[in-house]
């Protein structure tokens, strides 16, 4: 069983999204008022015209952004990969702030219209929580996936600051009682869609990946955003909020998107 999956079993502890240990202490959530600053950055750029990044192959490359963000928040991203030669498509989960199992259902949907229009495999970019919906998806269409990268996304364990924890079971809870008409299990082992078990399988050895993350991260404990073999994790800096405006996150990322050798090594 992978360190993902041994995390997410574990009976003493009921919450997927668990915050971080107390003898760490909680990550310093402040430093995400400056998510702004790698906005800035990255419209100073060159790398956010396309200098200093490998042109891209025509490829579909699904964006799937975070906790409580919409795919508009992936926007600035998805026409950077326009312009540097790629065929951006947003997720369609709309707000990714329902079961995650629902929006790996919508996020299936565009993977499945990208791969028929394309002819070919899809990437995808997944920010935070996206990038385990989207984990998710590639775990169930291996054949329709070719790549997925992370973008501070918590893959040895779901630690995530307190007030994330408690405004995620707020809102899920919400939508499942008022939305669906039923209390929601979302983010715990007693997850009724099966969205906890399979996120935590190993992604299929045909599907490239590769993380991207950052230590001053406000949200998620950064030991936990990274691949278990080295190679395949790179560290960016910035904020966590900031990661899908980072201009050092979009210069590693074009340089992963043309990266052809076989990332499974996390996986063994």
């Amino acid at each position: 069983m992978n360190p993902m999956a041994t995390t997410l079993v574990r009976e003493s502890h009921r919450t997927l999204i668990e915050p971080p240990m107390a003898s760490e202490g909680p990550p310093p959530l402040w430093l995400e008022s400056f998510w702004a600053m790698d906005w800035l950055s990255l419209r100073l750029s060159p790398v956010f015209y396309g200098r200093g990044v490998p042109r891209g192959d025509g490829g579909a490359v699904v964006t799937v952004p975070g906790f409580m963000c919409p795919d508009l928040y992936m926007l600035e991203m998805h026409r950077w990969l326009r312009r540097i030669g790629y065929t951006p498509y947003v997720s369609g989960i709309g707000l990714n702030a329902d079961c995650p199992g629902i929006l790996a259902e919508r996020l299936a949907e565009t993977v499945r219209h990208a791969a028929r229009h394309t002819g070919r495999p899809v990437r995808i970019v997944g920010h935070s929580l996206g990038g385990i919906i989207a984990r998710r998806v590639a775990v169930d269409m291996p054949e329709d996936i070719s790549q997925l990268i992370y973008l501070g996304t918590p893959l040895q364990a779901v630690h995530a600051h307190p007030q994330i924890v408690a405004t995620g079971t707020m809102l899920v809870s919400a939508a499942g009682l008022f939305i669906r008409g039923r209390e929601c299990h979302c983010f715990t082992l007693d997850c009724r869609c099966g969205f906890t078990e399979a996120a935590a399988e190993p992604l299929p050895k045909s599907v490239r990946h590769a993380a991207i993350f950052t230590k001053l991260d406000g949200v998620v404990d950064w030991h936990d955003s990274q691949e278990n073999h080295p190679r395949l994790n790179h560290e960016v800096g910035g904020t966590h909020t900031g990661l899908p405006y980072n201009p050092r996150a979009y210069k590693v990322l074009g340089h992963i998107l043309q990266d052809r050798r076989k990332a499974h090594l996390a996986e063994s």
